[in-house]
């Protein structure tokens, strides 16, 4: 009886620890589950951080070029109606904004992306797709540019610059509302 006893009190005991064990597991488990998920969510608060910030560079970029951009525009319609090339005076130098997508492409595909807010990412997207227009435009004015880079520009082909440009004269307003809009509801 006494041996029956011994073995009971030993299965107990492996029982007992057995089930310790794997207690002691789950619970590591779990911590390390709360760990990581903790980490990705901070990424995703660095992820967001960056693409604000490079909205916001964006938006500068924009901003600071649209006097520039403006003024060309009036000057090509100038010559157009003139149907006089020599008032371009070899001032037909762009600055075209320099926007960047790079933070926005990263944060998209980091390990973080599940955990940014799904408003948030359908803003931040729509924002970017208008950049990604603006960007379209812009090389489609290069590509006229480039037509006249070396030769005598003729008045069809400063017509071709001046329609390309009045495209991203109207892209870069609507480009500059929209990151106007998201930086702002992002911040409230």
């Amino acid at each position: 009886m006494a041996e029956r006893r011994g073995a009971r009190t030993r299965v107990f005991e492996l029982v007992l620890e057995a089930t310790l064990v794997v207690f002691a597991v789950l619970v590591a488990l779990a911590l390390e589950e709360w760990s990581q998920k903790r980490g990705l969510m901070e990424l995703a608060s660095r992820a967001e951080a960056a693409v604000l910030a490079e909205m916001e560079a964006n938006l500068a970029e924009l901003r600071s070029t649209e006097e520039q951009l403006g003024r060309m525009q009036v000057l090509l319609a100038e010559v157009i109606e003139a149907e006089d090339i020599s008032a371009l005076n070899d001032e037909l130098e762009l600055t075209l904004p320099d926007l960047s997508r790079a933070a926005w492409e990263v944060a998209q595909g980091s390990d973080a992306a599940p955990y940014f807010e799904y408003e948030w990412v359908i803003e931040v997207a729509r924002a970017y797709e208008v950049l990604e227009i603006y960007a379209e435009a812009s090389g489609n004015l290069i590509a006229a540019m480039s037509a006249i880079i070396g030769r005598d520009p003729t008045v069809d082909r400063v017509s071709d610059i001046y329609g390309w440009l009045a495209i991203i004269n109207e892209i870069h307003a609507q480009a500059a509302t929209r990151l106007e809009e998201t930086l702002s509801s992002s911040r409230d």
